[in-house]
């Protein structure tokens, strides 16, 4: 088992005003597990937030999280079998409203605005 935490916090301000213009956090866990030689599973998991003054700055508030999953099965080199599954959550508004900036975001409600399951197969063919 393989655990990686990440923390980024960028914050950008006015030297003089000492005002906040953008805050950006960005929590990332990864999880690897080694059932045996030749199957693995992965999960990622991360949750990103721009916070930004709308007085200073043009950014648009959003909130994101994200899921990642992967097995994988490999018997022997060249053969390999990838089963998956991706899902992100983004603030968006459930209405779906077009502003000049892009759609209209809420506070604390998350949208589903992406899923994707998958299925990768490769096999090497040898002579």
């Amino acid at each position: 088992m393989r655990v990686d935490n990440s923390y980024l916090l960028e914050h950008l301000r006015e030297r003089d005003a000492h005002l906040t213009d953008v805050t950006n956090h960005i929590i990332r866990s990864k999880w690897n597990y080694q059932f045996t030689k030749e199957l693995s599973a992965r999960v990622i998991l991360q949750y990103n937030s721009v916070l930004s003054n709308p007085l200073l700055s043009s950014l648009l508030r959003t909130k994101a999280f994200n899921a990642d999953f992967l097995i994988s099965y490999l018997p022997h080199p060249g053969t390999a079998i990838y089963i998956g599954y991706n899902s992100d959550l983004q603030n968006f508004d459930q209405r779906l409203i077009p502003t000049a900036t892009g759609l209209l975001t809420t506070r604390n409600d998350f949208l589903n605005d992406s899923r994707q399951f998958f299925v990768k197969v490769s096999y090497l063919f040898r002579p």
